[in-house]
């Protein structure tokens, strides 16, 4: 008796340890360099889709937000709504700005928070944060 009490325990245990939440974009490994001397990451607000030795970058591209020359945030381009729609949905970025739009679904990002946060629906899920850090003006972005 005490075994069966013991293997329904464990089973009980193992079942409610689940996960309760769903990985809404991939977690893609990856590491990244961006020259930050190129004019075309100049700005306060860019997208780079690959880095200086052409690999790609998150899924499909990062939209960067660059505060200071020290404080920037990097967040992957596809949108947290559209993700159970076969095919993939990028949100558009406007050089200079701080908010980002899904043009399928009009969901807005804030991107110069680290936190990406959605600040219009129907996205209910920030966007995808990747980690950042700068030496010697080159950008390195890694998850």
């Amino acid at each position: 008796m005490k075994k069966l009490l013991t293997l329904l325990s464990i089973c009980i245990l193992a079942l409610s340890c689940q996960k309760d939440s769903v990985e809404i974009i991939p977690n893609v490994r990856f590491t990244a360099e961006i020259d930050l001397d190129n004019p075309q990451y100049t700005g306060y607000s860019f997208k780079a889709i690959r880095d200086v030795k052409g690999r790609r970058i998150g899924i499909n591209g990062v939209v960067i937000c660059k505060l200071t020359q020290t404080e920037i945030y990097a967040f992957d381009l596809m949108c947290t709504h559209q993700h159970e729609k076969t095919g993939y949905f990028y949100v558009d970025v406007e050089p200079g700005n701080d908010i980002v739009t899904c043009p399928e679904c009009n969901s807005e990002f804030i991107i110069s928070s680290k936190y990406g946060a959605v600040i219009k629906g129907p996205a209910k899920w920030p966007l995808k944060v990747y980690q950042t850090s700068v030496s010697n003006n080159i950008l390195r972005i890694w998850n």
